[in-house]
């Protein structure tokens, strides 16, 4: 049921009460019935018609411009007004014997009490609609920024990538021409796979891992005998969807700071499992991991991921490098 149609059935279901409990407070006993649908009739419409222009008059200002003053005044005016109205229904269609001031005071504040309930009922759901809208502006501005600022980091993170594997293909050609000719074939296939990935918000774990294969076959053209790598990837979660180009942040800087700066080279092993609603991604290469910052290095990779698993996930996502017995061990758990 959307807001209209809530709004009126609870127009007509709390009019007809107060219309209804009206009855209570006059002798109908003396009246002929066209006399009482008349009165009940314009309870109910004078009711009706009266709040749902006070509903109106409120709505042409904006919540942000109206003072606490002014949204206290509101309801009073509002209660005092329909209040008069029922009034003077009653006093005009029934001649009470006591046309005093004071007498006409009670019945006024009790025609003002009956419909007081009303203004509580419509200015707290008015608060809780406000309150919602709000929150969910700032929820969809949040969640706008959020998407533009992974889209900035993603656009750092492509060129940072082509960089990388055209630095492979620089040190193939000084090497071997045919493989370099290969490792550009290659690179084409990985640049389309990449480029996919890049412009989706979440991938699939299997797509993932098609990209880090092909990435590490062409860095073992390059490294040759000096890269060994193997994949240790639990059955069933290859439809798993997670972070784009993330294993790939993670083998990149396994090959450049890890296996590049051994002479006899190492071994890269891939790990992917779950455990408890989160997917978690190992990169394990040979070397030891130096905490202290180096000089000249940008640290685009491993920093632009750290970013963007904290934009995707707050909190609930980490990553981490620690050394475990002469290899060093990347990484990444979050939700999925």
């Amino acid at each position: 049921m959307n807001k209209t149609k809530f709004y009126w059935l609870i127009q007509l279901i709390c009019w007809t009460i107060v219309t209804l409990l009206s009855i209570q407070h006059i002798e109908f006993a003396d009246f002929s019935q066209s006399t009482k649908t008349i009165y009940l009739l314009l309870y109910f419409f004078s009711g009706l018609i009266s709040s749902h222009f006070y509903k109106v008059i409120l709505g042409r200002f904006h919540p942000d411009d109206i003072t606490h003053l002014q949204y206290a005044l509101f309801p009073i005016v509002g209660g005092l007004s329909i209040g008069s109205i029922y009034t003077v229904i009653d006093y005009q269609l029934f001649n009470y014997p006591d046309h005093t001031f004071g007498a006409f005071i009670v019945v006024f504040l009790k025609n003002v009490w009956k419909v007081w309930p009303w203004f509580m009922f419509f200015h707290l759901y008015r608060f809780l609609s406000i309150y919602q809208d709000r929150k969910q502006r700032e929820s969809q501005t949040e969640n706008e920024l959020r998407i533009s600022k992974l889209e900035s980091l993603k656009k750092q993170l492509n060129p940072h990538f082509l960089f990388n594997a055209l630095n492979s293909i620089k040190a193939l050609t000084l090497i071997d021409n045919v493989q370099a000719r290969e490792s550009i074939i290659q690179l084409s296939d990985l640049l389309r796979l990449s480029l996919n990935l890049g412009e989706q918000q979440k991938a699939t774990l299997s797509e993932e891992l098609r990209l880090a294969e092909n990435y590490l076959s062409l860095e073992k053209l390059r490294f040759d005998t000096r890269l060994e790598y193997d994949f240790q990837i639990q059955e069933d979660i290859g439809n798993i969807l997670i972070m784009p180009m993330t294993l790939n942040t993670l083998l990149e800087n396994a090959v450049k700071h890890g296996i590049g700066q051994l002479k006899s080279g190492g071994h890269i092993r891939v790990i992917a499992k779950t455990e408890k609603g989160y997917i978690i991604l190992s990169v394990e290469n040979s070397g030891i991991f130096d905490p202290r910052p180096k000089s000249n290095e940008g640290g685009i990779g491993l920093e632009n991921l750290k970013k963007r698993l904290e934009l995707q996930y707050g909190d609930n996502a980490s990553l981490k490098i620690v050394n475990t017995q002469g290899k060093v061990s990347a990484i990444i758990k979050m939700p999925y």
